[in-house]
């Protein structure tokens, strides 16, 4: 039996920051991730456990906005791995995967490239509530974030109304909960699992592939999985379930 392809998102998804784990004792809580000083940043509440343990019965491979060294401070499965927002696909002994890599880069010299816009998107922004830098991957510029100093995240809501007339065309705002991420046309989670899954329909055809994310932009690769998981409490489950006549 071919063990199921299990496509998954991180943040928010198996793990997220104390805050977000509710009312879970600390003793009952897994830690997942550390930000750069080795503080703990991520966790896993028990049910979330229960499904990394269940996970195991496939491949895990993240599909994450993290860069490659945000990734190395979680704890979970390194390579194979789609990273920076589709921006780095790093293949199963841990290198870059190079066509993908050329193929990015050809894109980005067809518009304009993150590092022309960076200094439109941030003038006048106000250096003390907001702050902001580039994502790059093996010397490519791929997209620009801004977080909320003081996680004011309605701030954050209408800055993101105030620079998108900034954005060239094509160019798209992922906003979710303190972060703005500021993407060029060409880069995007979607291609990217696109270009995984080609080889693995064409190796496989029959292989089960499983995605699971919790934002709105993530509808765009669990669109190309057999199967999709949500956790219920997520943007993109609130975004379904808004109205929704079967739900009181």
């Amino acid at each position: 039996m071919i063990r199921p392809l299990i496509l998954a998102d991180l943040d928010d998804s198996l793990f997220q920051t104390r805050p977000k784990c509710g009312d879970w004792p600390d003793g009952d809580l897994k830690l997942m991730s550390r930000l750069v000083d080795g503080s703990p940043s991520g966790y896993a509440t028990p049910p979330q456990q229960a499904l990394l343990g269940w996970l195991e019965q496939g491949e895990l491979v993240p599909v994450t906005a993290r860069a490659r060294a945000v990734l190395a401070r979680v704890d979970i499965a390194q390579a194979p791995a789609i990273c920076a927002n589709g921006g780095c696909i790093l293949m199963a002994d841990g290198a870059p995967d190079p066509v993908w890599h050329a193929r990015l880069a050809a894109e980005a010299q067809r518009g304009t490239a993150p590092a022309a816009l960076y200094p439109a998107l941030i003038a006048g922004l106000d250096e003390d509530a907001f702050r902001h830098w580039m994502v790059s991957e093996d010397g490519l510029d791929l997209y620009l974030v801004i977080k909320s100093n003081h996680g004011d995240v309605p701030a954050l809501d209408a800055l993101a109304d105030t620079l998108r007339p900034r954005l060239p065309a094509g160019w798209r705002i992922h906003a979710n909960g303190n972060n703005l991420a500021f993407l060029p046309p060409w880069l995007n989670k979607r291609a990217a699992v696109r270009y995984v899954l080609e080889t693995v329909r064409r190796e496989n055809p029959e292989r089960l592939v499983i995605g699971i994310g919790d934002s709105w932009s993530d509808a765009g690769f669990l669109d190309l999985t057999d199967m999709a998981m949500i956790p219920t409490q997520a943007q993109l489950w609130q975004h379904i379930a808004r109205g929704h006549d079967w739900i009181d």
